[in-house]
């Protein structure tokens, strides 16, 4: 089996897989929901990763504030995308 196999073959299970999520769109809500969940437990837990605004960068408005008032910020904000992406796989007719 060489790489041109091995690219192939995850070409047609990455095809499959976007052929179904066409099919099933109210499951991309779940899959949102729990990348959104693992991102809230990171900022709860103050995770590194979860806790820094786009790679270490600046983000003008939240310039002035302390890092502890920035994770709060992204506590309030990942919550809310969390209960509007659930909303919306459980109100999907």
């Amino acid at each position: 089996m060489g790489i041109t196999d091995i690219y192939e073959a995850m070409n047609r299970k990455a095809e499959a897989f976007f052929e179904w999520a066409q099919a099933h769109p109210q499951f991309a809500m779940l899959f949102v929901a729990a990348l959104l969940g693992l991102w809230l437990i990171g900022l709860l837990f103050r995770w590194k990763w979860a806790c820094h605004w786009q790679f270490d960068g600046k983000l003008w408005l939240f310039d002035d504030c302390k890092p502890e008032t920035r994770r709060r910020i992204q506590i309030i904000l990942v919550g809310i995308a969390l209960m509007a992406s659930l909303m919306l796989y459980y109100l999907w007719r």
